[in-house]
C-alpha cells in the first residue's frame, strides 16, 4: 500500500468514528438528523395528546375500537391511523364512515373520532379521553 492510499485509509478512517462519536458529544441540545440516536425521544413530549380512532357502538351500549384492517385492510397501526387523519384533516370523515360501515358485518354505530388523552393519566390506569371531537358516524351492520 503507497502511503497516499494509507492516508486516505487512515482519514476515512477517522472521519467514520469522528461521524459516529459525534452523538456522544454533540454540544446542541437537540437531536438531529443524519447523524441521530432516537430523534422521536430527544425531545420532552406533552403528555397530552391527540389520536384519531374509529369506534363501534354496539346494541349493549359497548364501544371497542376497530382495528387497523376494519379501518383501512390492512394490519398495520399507522396505515389506519393516517387514513383516519387525513380523512378528518380533509373532511372526508363521513365517507371514510360508510366505507367501513359497508365493510363491516357486525352491527352497532360507528363514530370517526378525534380523541385527547393524558398518557400520565393512562399509564396510571385512567383510559378516558380528557376530550373527545365526533367527526362522523353512521351505521354499520345489516340486520339479522
Amino acid at each position: 500500500m503507497t502511503a497516499w492510499a494509507r492516508r486516505v485509509a487512515v482519514g476515512a478512517g477517522a472521519a467514520a468514528i469522528a461521524v459516529l462519536a459525534w452523538p456522544a458529544v454533540d454540544p446542541s441540545s437537540t437531536d438531529s438528523l443524519p447523524v441521530s440516536n432516537y430523534p422521536m425521544f430527544a425531545r420532552p413530549r406533552p403528555s397530552v395528546n391527540r389520536f384519531p380512532v374509529v369506534v363501534l357502538h354496539d346494541a349493549d351500549h359497548g364501544e371497542r375500537r376497530l382495528d387497523p384492517r376494519e379501518i383501512s385492510g390492512t394490519d398495520q397501526p399507522m396505515q389506519a391511523a393516517m387514513t383516519v387523519s387525513q380523512a378528518v384533516r380533509e373532511g372526508t370523515a363521513a365517507e371514510l364512515c360508510a366505507e367501513i360501515a359497508a365493510a363491516l358485518a357486525e352491527p352497532g354505530t360507528i363514530e370517526v373520532v378525534t380523541a385527547t388523552y393524558d398518557a400520565i393519566a393512562w399509564f396510571d390506569g385512567d383510559e378516558r379521553p380528557i376530550e373527545r371531537e365526533v367527526h362522523a358516524a353512521c351505521e354499520a351492520g345489516a340486520a339479522p
